[in-house]
């Protein structure tokens, strides 16, 4: 039912905030764009943009300096460090040490050019002493102990940014009708010395700044016949460097369907609400939306699949119990007698438990895809062969096609083993690369006798089966039955982009396993929740994930996943549900 509510005007955007809305973007999505005049004359500065080594004598007033400046702070910068540091440098003897420097080290660099030395030395490589006033762009690292976002996969970001602050300053430069121009003949430790730079700060460039006492339509080099522009095509690839040789070819895993997420968030745009206020139920349907084509419903069907699987390295005690009991709580969750029979009974979702390889014979309700007994002891030999994980990938894949045809809205994971947490630990190390010091947790319950017996175990597997780093040898040398089948599984509903609730553990390296498999895999992976294992958090790093929930659960059987599913739900009633400020003339309505 559709009730009409009172038009509602959106609240006035506090200042210095984005006052647009969806409904405007929607409507002209290149609103952003100047106009032809302007947009001619940015095009312009930035053709026009010129290294000058003439200037007048003529100084360079305040008011202009200060602009200059102002454009180059500007710059765009990794985690808003700001980075740049700009010395002013106006003082005639400090600009001729400098230039000192740089006439040495022409000299010193004409020697690497052989026959072209001569005509390297014909050029006109500074204007240090003639431009009224130099700058130098340092680079102020900051201190290394402080975390700064973005700087932790890319280190150099810092000094990335500051060559942004430069380009600023020369495209408002040439704006303005000033020179610039970048000297490059120096050593750092002078130019460090020269102006008292601290150690932790780099020079990265010394400019000359003044009022041309040349209009170059080319750079100067060009002219002179030194070097010559390339065309844009020659340093211009497509999708991979040209030449390397194209990845294993797959059956491509459709794109995510970007229009969806966007219309999901232009509606979070318009709801009656201040701007991401729904915190982290705003992606999740955004994501929902990329994966199906449409926000979460306020009720899901979830087809939810637990595979069971026995490990052969349990003989080190690396559990507290035997492989039997995998068999008892398989067989009590396809009766519906454990947490996931219960949620899944309570949630109305159809449950699948599978036996992917328990040791003993598969227990009555259960689905018989038994790849193997159980793995081999991961310490002695590997773990399973390339036979039995095709097998289990295959075996994956065919379950989850059978429980997304009978009407599933996504795809819940779980598993059952004794002993699966080691196994997932040493295949986390080795899709990783971390330590089983970090990986290696409890489980269900070790004393900490057990976890460094345990631990030993994995280290033990990693050592044997060293250069496991590929997916396929990691799953092989080290990986469980159910953990494959469940990547399988992962990259099946890939495919047919039905989303994948991941549980604990156990699930999120699995889903890792098919990520390295399939990169486009983790375009449908959602995190159920984080369990207390350390090896968790660490991995759903790895897959960029956040978990909606967080409840110290250690049980696996896709229990924490079903128990998240009604926070999705209730994420796609609110996106639908909730009213709508009026901003078209439309009136706001609730559905």
């Amino acid at each position: 039912m559709t009730v009409e509510s009172e038009r509602r005007p959106r609240p006035p955007t506090p200042e210095g905030f984005d006052a647009s809305r969806a409904v405007e973007r929607a409507g002209d999505p290149q609103g952003w764009r100047f106009g032809p005049a302007e947009l001619e004359t940015v095009y312009r500065v930035i053709s026009e943009r010129r290294d000058i080594r003439r200037f007048r004598p003529d100084p360079v007033g305040e008011d202009v300096l200060r602009r200059v400046l102002e454009a180059a702070h500007r710059a765009p910068s990794v985690g808003l460090t700001q980075p740049w540091r700009f010395i002013v440098v106006r003082d005639p003897q400090t600009r001729s040490a400098i230039r000192a420097f740089a006439q040495r080290e022409r000299l010193c660099q004409a020697e690497r050019f052989d026959e072209r030395a001569t005509h390297f030395l014909d050029q006109k490589v500074e204007g240090i002493v003639e431009a009224p006033l130099g700058i130098c762009v340092c680079c102020d690292h900051g201190d290394p102990t402080e975390e700064v976002l973005g700087r932790a996969t890319i280190p150099e970001t810092d000094v990335y940014s500051t060559a942004c602050a430069i380009q600023n300053l020369w495209l408002a430069a040439r704006a303005e009708g000033l020179g610039v121009g970048w000297v490059s003949f120096y050593k750092r430790e002078d130019l460090r010395a020269r102006l008292g730079i601290p150690a932790r700060v780099d020079p990265m460039a010394y400019l000359c700044l003044g009022w041309p006492d040349e209009r170059p339509v080319r750079p100067g080099l060009e002219a002179s016949g030194w070097s010559g522009r390339v065309a844009v095509d020659a340093v211009v690839m497509e999708e991979r460097w040209t030449g390397a040789p194209d990845p294993v070819a797959s059956e491509a895993i459709p794109p995510p369907d970007r229009e969806a997420a966007i219309l999901a968030r232009d509606r979070f745009d318009a709801l009656v609400k201040p701007p991401g206020s729904l915190g982290a139920l705003e992606p999740l349907v955004e994501r929902w939306a990329q994966i199906t084509g449409a926000p979460p419903p306020a009720r899901l069907t979830a087809g939810v699949l637990v595979c069971a699987a026995d490990h052969g390295h349990v003989i080190h005690g690396t559990t507290l119990h035997g492989t039997e009991i995998s068999a008892q709580v398989t067989a009590a969750a396809a009766r519906g007698e454990t947490a996931v029979g219960v949620l899944a009974r309570e949630g109305r979702h159809a449950l699948l438990v599978a036996d992917i390889g328990l040791r003993g014979p598969t227990p009555p309700g259960v689905r018989a895809l038994k790849t193997a007994p159980g793995t081999s002891d991961m310490t002695a030999r590997s773990a399973m062969t390339e036979a039995q994980l095709d097998a289990a990938l295959a075996a994956g894949a065919r379950l989850a096609a059978e429980l997304a045809d009978g009407g599933a809205d996504c795809l819940v994971l779980g598993e059952i083993g004794m002993g699966n947490t080691a196994t997932t630990a040493a295949l986390a190390c080795a899709l990783t690369g971390e330590s089983p010091e970090r990986m290696v947790g409890r489980g269900t319950g070790l004393d900490s006798g057990g976890i460094e017996r345990k631990r030993g175990v994995v280290n033990r597997a990693l050592a044997r089966h060293s250069g496991s780093a590929h997916p396929r040898a990691a799953l092989t040398s080290l990986g469980g039955l159910e953990l494959a089948a469940l990547a399988g599984a992962v990259i099946e509903a890939a495919h047919r982009r039905v989303p994948v609730v991941l549980d604990g553990y156990a699930t999120a390296a699995a889903a890792l396993a098919a990520t390295r498999l399939e990169p486009a895999a983790g375009d449908v992976l959602v995190a159920g929740h984080r369990s207390p294992e350390p090896g968790h958090a660490l991995v759903l790093e790895q897959l960029g994930l956040e978990p909606l929930l967080d409840l110290r659960l250690r049980l696996g059987e896709a229990s924490g996943a079903l128990l998240a599913l009604p926070l999705v739900e209730r994420a796609g009633a609110l996106h639908a549900g909730m009213a709508t400020f009026d901003e078209s003339g439309v009136e706001a309505r609730r559905t």
